[in-house]
């Protein structure tokens, strides 16, 4: 009887430590996809800097400089 229960400790045992192993390895996977994803969304905002880095800064934008001729100065 002692031997039965050893076994279905042994038994159950495994089982606990294959689901604490594969649980570790999703959260490991899990943490490298988002980095990777991180990493991409980086490249984008990067570039997406770098467009916007050839604008002149003289140039006046649409709603700066004279105002309007039917504003109403206060």
């Amino acid at each position: 009887m002692f031997m039965r229960a050893a076994a279905a400790a042994t038994t159950t045992g495994m089982i606990v430590a294959s689901f604490a192993f594969l649980t570790g390895i999703g959260v490991g996977a899990a943490a490298i996809g988002g980095a990777c994803l991180a990493r991409q969304a980086m490249k984008r905002r990067n570039s997406w800097k770098d467009d916007t880095a050839s604008m002149s800064v003289t140039e006046a934008m649409p709603d700066e400089g004279e105002p309007m001729a039917g504003a109403n100065p206060i």
